[in-house]
């Protein structure tokens, strides 16, 4: 078909999807899960919830209502245009016997560059200022973690501060070149001379300024949308040239219920309330059933997965080792998933944060946020009580663990490794 309105005489992004997408994630799945019940059991109910949100991914129908939700509701909260940009879908030319097509997305594009990418461009001209690698840094900030731990939150120069030392550096970039701008188009260019070179000082991100950006952003989806990027890894933020953060791909966004949203306000004010016994009744009457009901092992498992990966919690233990001895006090038979997606962005975001050397704590940034939203409709923290939550549970989905003995599970790796 010819080319829309809306698209003459404008820069567009084209999204396509391969026709062996389909097949190749059913394969991909397959595997980890046949992996995942042999290795790791404890891990099903996120691999299950992760692999239905994923599906509906691959029809680019359902993003791009997501894009126009998501850019409606940016809008309402104040982040959008000013902080924040979520491009807007464009209408495909196609005859009106076809139908809309699933595979191909047209959408606004975005300018600039991937926000890791970004972060990255910095320390490697940096790195290279000061005599090392990019490489080279990542490789000690790594051997740093596993010897001391992950640390419990950033504590590095604010937000603020970094715009002062931006606008510094531009400052002296200026005045700077004064000289060298009248030598080069006055006394340079008389006497024949070559012109000098300007002074431009590399300009650093303001990092915690994206993070705090990022969290609150995502903390007024889950909280007040009950609707976000379920997958926000590094790859789906943009850094534009004027500091704003694009948001992108929300082929994986997550719509929750009214209760399972009023569950997640409730979950991280307990959390910053340190609240151990609205912690313990949310699991309970959520349906979390555990071998021992050990409540020790449970309040670390809810801070691990849903807040924080601080050494004042995991000690000097690195990830696998602190999971798998809590596996070991008290396994998990009964997990509800209606959360599981709520925790995987927040996996995700820490994930991000401390790859970019500002380790957050989540309930630091979206316990508030939780706050208003349950006072805002006419639901404060402290109306809640046990029948209370009964009254408003979700409706559950209950993944159920079923541990093999070690001969089943060494015949079903056979299998799996034959098959």
């Amino acid at each position: 078909g010819k080319p829309t309105a809306s698209m003459k005489n404008r820069r567009i992004a084209i999204k396509v999807q391969y026709p062996e997408a389909q097949a190749l994630f059913q394969g991909d799945m397959q595997t980890i899960r046949s992996m995942c019940e042999y290795l790791a059991p404890e891990q099903m109910v996120m691999l299950t919830a992760i692999e239905k949100q994923n599906a509906t991914e691959l029809d680019y129908t359902h993003e791009e209502g997501n894009l126009r939700k998501v850019h409606e509701n940016m809008t309402r909260h104040g982040f959008l245009p000013q902080q924040v940009v979520v491009p807007r879908p464009i209408p495909l030319p196609r005859a009106p016997s076809k139908p809309t097509p699933t595979r191909v997305l047209a959408m606004e594009l975005i300018p600039g560059q991937k926000l890791i990418d970004g972060v990255h461009d910095y320390w490697r001209v940096w790195a290279k200022n000061h005599g090392t690698t990019l490489e080279q840094l990542e490789k000690e900030a790594r051997k740093k973690i596993e010897k001391e731990g992950i640390p419990n939150k950033y504590d590095g120069p604010s937000a603020s501060k970094l715009v002062w030392y931006q606008r510094w550096l531009k400052t002296r970039d200026a005045l700077g070149n004064l000289p060298i701008a009248l030598y080069n188009n006055a006394f340079g260019t008389m006497l024949g001379g070559k012109p000098i070179p300007y002074k431009r000082s590399v300009i650093p991100p303001n990092i915690p300024r994206i993070i705090d950006l990022l969290m609150t952003v995502h903390g007024y989806q889950l909280f007040s949308d009950g609707f976000f990027n379920a997958d926000p890894h590094g790859g789906n933020f943009m850094l534009l040239p004027d500091g704003r953060i694009g948001l992108i791909d929300f082929g994986s966004t997550k719509k929750l219920t009214r209760n399972e949203r009023l569950s997640a306000c409730l979950l991280y004010a307990a959390i910053a309330r340190k609240d151990e016994q609205m912690l313990f009744d949310i699991c309970e009457i959520g349906g979390y059933k555990s071998k021992y009901g050990d409540k020790d092992v449970l309040m670390k498992l809810i801070l691990f997965g849903y807040d924080s990966w601080g050494k004042d919690l995991m000690g000097n233990a690195n990830i696998q080792t602190f999971v798998d001895e809590l596996k070991k006090k008290d396994p998990w038979e009964e997990v509800p998933d209606n959360l599981v997606m709520a925790q995987f962005m927040s996996i995700r975001l820490r994930s991000l944060a401390l790859g970019m050397n500002h380790p957050v704590r989540c309930s630091d940034y979206w316990a508030s946020i939780a706050e208003e939203v349950l006072a805002k409709e006419g639901h404060p923290y402290e109306s809640w009580n046990y029948q209370k939550l009964v009254d408003h549970r979700p409706e559950m989905n209950i993944q159920k663990s079923t541990p093999l003995s070690p001969l089943e599970k060494l015949l079903e790796g056979f299998n799996t490794f034959f098959s």
